[in-house]
């Protein structure tokens, strides 16, 4: 049998385990779209409302580190079940619930629950693929968020004006529970229990610079992707007036850029180098999302579309000079802390901060520090090898 063949094989178990990371990831950027629609129901200010965005960040990051333990009792095809319908369950909680502290409450669930998906998933794509081709089917994977970034502004876009907000989440759950039926009856997934973090491995870290500086640059990048995402939406409708459907519908469109860059960003890094390329990423994400906080008009809107597609081309990169850090017995470990902080400040306090100066007037501002944050951050790149001894162990 032909590679070709065997990858084509491999390819459908790859697709469906594509849909099931898009329904573990789109619950949780709705949050942001919907935003001024959920601080009005519960007669709330929306700097309020965005403790939302660190709640369920808390919550991800929890799951993240519980997903080994709940995978070594389950297995992995188990665990994606799991996390899928609890996600959606979560989400029709969400629609129904009208008191404020459960509602905080159902978020960190639903944090926790979009956090058992990521160990079993990638783990379920590598098993399914031959090794010649599991870049390929990584690539593949990878599309599921970015269609689920697209499709999350869109989607409330769509439907909101008609149904509500609590409309969005209850449509939203349903589809999910018929995905996770669906996933249980006919998707293919590794049938191998998981393994619980391996913290012995931690020493190692201590006194590797390239861990810690590339484990940075993931946390600024992801204040910059997740974070500018989760406010943008009440950003241009409070501070520049614009229609919330036509908002969140150009925010959705500006995310198609993302998929080119990634798809680039493996090639620019094998030609130029990891220091040439993510100073160039970082400098002009930076500069750009400072423009998002100083321009108005048809400047704002381009640099709207522009900083999506910049930042985009950092993950990709980053992510493979984090493994290249450490010895490859490492390497889970070093994804398994690297990514939760990123994401605890990127989705959960960076939108926070934003929201909380969009409150006392200083939207504009908050966009202004953060990409100064951004450039200033590139400091840190002298401190990275040109060469990782790490990536040969």
């Amino acid at each position: 049998m032909s590679d070709g063949s065997r990858f084509r094989d491999a390819l459908p178990g790859v697709l469906f385990l594509t849909f099931m990371v898009f329904f573990s990831i789109f619950p949780r950027l709705l949050l942001g779209p919907l935003l001024l629609r959920i601080a009005d129901s519960f007669d709330i200010g929306y700097d309020q409302a965005s403790s939302l965005f660190v709640l369920a960040s808390a919550g991800f990051v929890v799951g993240l580190f519980a997903s080994g333990y709940v995978s070594s009792r389950l297995t992995h095809r188990r665990t994606i079940v799991l996390a899928i319908a609890s996600t959606a369950a979560m989400m029709i909680a969400l629609s129904l619930v009208r008191n404020l502290p459960a509602f905080h409450a159902i978020v960190v669930v639903l944090g926790v629950a979009s956090g058992l998906y990521p160990g079993s998933g990638i783990a379920s794509v590598t098993a399914l693929t031959p090794d010649l081709h599991r870049g390929k089917a990584l690539a593949v994977h990878e599309s599921g968020p970015n269609l689920a970034f697209l499709a999350a502004p869109i989607f409330v876009a769509l439907l909101a004006p008609t149904f509500g907000w609590r409309g969005v989440l209850l449509v939203t759950g349903s589809l999910g529970l018929v995905a996770a039926a669906v996933f249980a009856l006919y998707g293919r997934a590794s049938p191998e229990r998981g393994q619980p973090p391996r913290f012995e491995y931690l020493a190692q870290f201590v006194g590797n610079p390239t861990f810690w500086v590339v484990s940075t640059f993931f946390v600024v990048a992801a204040a910059c992707a997740m974070g500018v995402f989760s406010v943008l939406p009440t950003y241009l409708i409070v501070d520049h007036a614009l229609d919330e459907q036509l908002v969140n519908t150009l925010i959705g469109l500006s995310r198609i850029s993302g998929f080119f860059a990634i798809l680039l960003a493996g090639s620019l890094v094998d030609r130029f180098g990891f220091h040439l390329v993510v100073a160039i990423v970082l400098s002009v994400t930076g500069a750009v999302t400072v423009l998002i906080g100083t321009a108005g008009g048809p400047l704002l809107l381009i640099a709207v579309f522009v900083q999506p597609m910049i930042v985009g081309a950092f993950f990709p990169v980053g992510l493979r000079a984090l493994t290249d850090a450490v010895p490859a017995s490492a390497r889970s470990l070093a994804v398994a802390l690297a990514i939760p902080m990123a994401n605890l400040v990127g989705s959960g306090v960076t939108p926070r901060l934003l929201i909380v100066a969009g409150a006392a007037g200083r939207f504009s501002l908050g966009f202004v520090v953060l990409g100064a944050i951004t450039v200033a951050s590139l400091a840190l790149l002298r401190l990275v090898p040109r060469s990782t001894p790490a990536a040969a162990a």
